[in-house]
């Protein structure tokens, strides 16, 4: 388990936590289409056509308790496994580039 300290100072964990709320148009009709910061999909409302974000790197990208945090944060479901998944991968990729 990550720390508590660190979970009470980290700049990035409320970003992880408290997802926000994402305002896109719709390609096909104009619609208004809602996302949550943590997801990656959404249906448009008006016309039923599946939108889709990329995933926000927030601090997993530079942060070197990253990997700890989302298997925390995932444990204490805090964020869905599928958010965690996505997360991994930011990390991974992050940590990949020379």
């Amino acid at each position: 388990m990550v720390n508590q300290n660190l979970m009470k100072h980290c700049p990035g964990i409320k970003t992880l936590t408290e997802p926000k709320i994402i305002i896109r148009t719709c390609p096909a009709c104009g619609g208004e289409v809602e996302f949550f910061s943590d997801e990656t999909e959404a249906q448009c409302p008006e016309c039923g056509r599946t939108l889709h974000i990329e995933a926000s790197p927030s601090c997993v990208a530079w942060c070197q308790y990253a990997f700890q945090c989302i298997a925390d944060l995932k444990e204490r479901k805090l964020i869905s496994p599928s958010r965690a998944e996505q997360l991994e991968k930011i990390a991974k990729k992050a940590r990949e580039k020379p």
